[in-house]
């Protein structure tokens, strides 16, 4: 099946396709699979994903104004330069395992109880944003800013690379693991010796 011609599709598996710089725009995507695809600068804007998995695809510039994405799982994807807020968060839920995740915009996103298991997040931004019960378990951050953003009941267990200050973020109840962890105390000034 050709992912470009229908508007509606359900419950299908596409392998290696090659979508780059297509228009995928106004379609609606329903309980398929993406296995090994290229979406670079494909335009995805108004389509809608529900209960979808992306397994390897790559997500390079890929344009998604009022994307939807609902029940979404990302699993081994490289995504580079999207801005998440420009989607439409209706009935937002998506994972993310073992992505490369690379100067991506969530600021002031609402992502509650979001997995980031098992990724690379590199020079990324979470300004502002509800990371609240959320899950970067054995990730390694990059350069990835965290300013006034609520990481409340998070986990980070054996996760790397992040510097994020308590006293701008909310931390609250959030799971870190040593030695990583020392970097919080570090943010306060705090000399360890």
């Amino acid at each position: 099946m050709d992912i470009f011609s229908y508007d509606e599709i359900d419950n299908e598996t596409f392998n290696n396709i090659n979508a780059a710089r297509n228009d995928s725009t106004n379609r609606s995507f329903s309980r398929s699979i993406f296995e090994g695809c290229d979406f670079t600068e494909t335009n995805f804007s108004s389509t809608l994903f529900e209960d979808c998995s992306f397994v390897n695809c790559n997500f390079s510039l890929t344009k998604i104004l009022a994307c939807r994405f609902q029940n979404v799982l990302f699993k081994e994807c490289k995504i580079l330069g999207i801005n998440f807020t420009q989607i439409d968060t209706f009935g937002l839920g998506i994972k993310f395992e073992k992505c490369t995740i690379n100067s991506c915009n969530f600021c002031q996103m609402k992502l509650q109880k979001t997995n980031f298991k098992s990724c690379r997040i590199v020079d990324t931004d979470f300004i502002g944003t509800d990371l609240t019960e959320s899950d970067f378990t054995e990730s390694t951050f990059v350069e990835t800013t965290f300013h006034n953003t609520n990481l409340g009941k998070a986990k980070f267990a054996d996760t790397h690379g992040y510097v994020i200050n308590p006293l701008t973020n909310n931390v609250k109840k959030a799971i870190f693991s040593l030695p990583d962890a020392i970097s919080l105390i570090e943010q306060l000034g705090v000399i360890i010796k």
